[in-house]
């Protein structure tokens, strides 16, 4: 995966209009993958603060060409990894909802309380195939009801591509946020098979509610909905200590197991989000312009995506991952770094050279 992971960000490189832009997408990515979950402008060691604010808040660079393209190698990526013979194969997409806590004041952002966090609410798209994980898109969610919360992940769904739809068999899982009827209705209605965690209280058509069940794998009929889901529960120990049983239903025939393994499966996710905010910086934009912190999200999750893909053949950790994506994808940018710390202990010569050395360490002719 490591040529595609280049080809990627060489594609990406020549979407920057200057010189100066393609060093500053450069600075902001070695900076993701060497940051050590808290990368801001004011850390980097080979670009200004104020040039890679600008960067982002305020350079005419193509964003959504940027996204484009990481989506079209991710396809591919795909496309080469699916079983080519038998029955479709399963491709996972998990739904879920990331709260990026934030202190202080952003007039421009929409920040809002859930689950008795301040903060930016996104809902994800991930997808899982095999050893490939993707983080496909994202929509902010303003706080402002379950309805919307719904709605914003119909629409993530909706904009899968067709040629997605046609070459696997899409199963969706998501937790107990999704569990409505207008969500169940509007996957059944995209043509999707889903295992949605549901609260223990949802009412039954015929009377009673879902913790009043005794057989494993029941088909019943939710209260709103016209068509039937198959129900299974297991133990979820608690963090405090206990456990309580937790619930998933499935719009598609299942067996308890079948329900129990997806569900369980939607945990990847969660795995994500540690890594993104804790190796890649994703909660610590500082940015006040709507613009500045969308570019910081897609540069962040960029970077997962280069680290992930130069780090699949390895399956180390995901800091051995970032470091090794810097090494492979950004070799000027380590060796510039290193060169300026030698300096500063008095060990080497001072980058930037003169006319007719090299601009890194200032005394090789290459």
């Amino acid at each position: 995966m490591r040529p595609v992971a280049l080809s990627l960000l060489w594609t990406i490189l020549a979407l920057m209009p200057t010189p100066h832009l393609r060093e500053s997408l450069k600075a902001l990515l070695f900076l993701f993958l060497t940051g050590h979950g808290k990368a801001r402008p004011q850390h980097s060691k080979t670009k200004s603060p104020s040039a890679l604010s600008r960067f982002l808040n305020r350079y005419p660079w193509p964003t959504r060409a940027l996204i484009r393209l990481a989506r079209e190698e991710a396809q591919k990526a795909l496309d080469r990894a699916r079983r080519r013979k038998g029955p479709k194969p399963r491709l996972l997409v998990v739904l879920d909802l990331v709260t990026l806590e934030k202190r202080g004041r952003f007039p421009a952002l929409p920040l809002s309380f859930f689950h008795g966090k301040w903060g930016l609410h996104l809902v994800v798209l991930y997808l899982v195939y095999g050893d490939l994980r993707v983080p496909w898109a994202y929509r902010l969610w303003r706080g402002k009801g379950e309805k919307g919360l719904s709605l914003l992940a119909l629409s993530l769904l909706a904009s899968l591509p067709l040629w997605m739809r046609r070459t696997f068999r899409i199963r969706v899982a998501a937790d107990a946020a999704f569990g409505t009827a207008w969500f169940l209705f509007g996957v059944r209605r995209l043509g999707l098979e889903t295992v949605v965690g549901m609260r223990r209280d949802r009412r039954l058509r015929g009377g009673g509610r879902l913790l009043d069940l005794r057989r494993q794998g029941s088909r019943v009929y939710l209260w709103g909905l016209s068509f039937p889901v198959w129900v299974a529960w297991y133990r979820y120990p608690l963090p405090q200590g206990g456990w309580e049983w937790r619930y998933v239903v499935a719009t598609f025939p299942a067996t308890p197991r079948t329900m129990l393994t997806w569900g369980r499966r939607r945990f990847t996710v969660e795995h994500f989000f540690r890594a993104a905010k804790s190796e890649f910086s994703l909660g610590q934009f500082g940015q006040r312009t709507a613009l500045g912190v969308h570019r910081f999200l897609v540069l962040s999750l960029l970077a997962y995506l280069l680290a992930h893909w130069v780090g699949v053949e390895g399956r180390g950790s995901w800091r051995e991952a970032r470091e090794g994506a810097a090494r492979v994808l950004l070799p000027e940018l380590v060796v510039q770094v290193i060169l300026r710390e030698l300096h500063a202990l008095g060990l080497g010569p001072p980058g930037g050279g003169s006319e007719g050395l090299c601009g890194v360490c200032g005394r090789c002719k290459f």
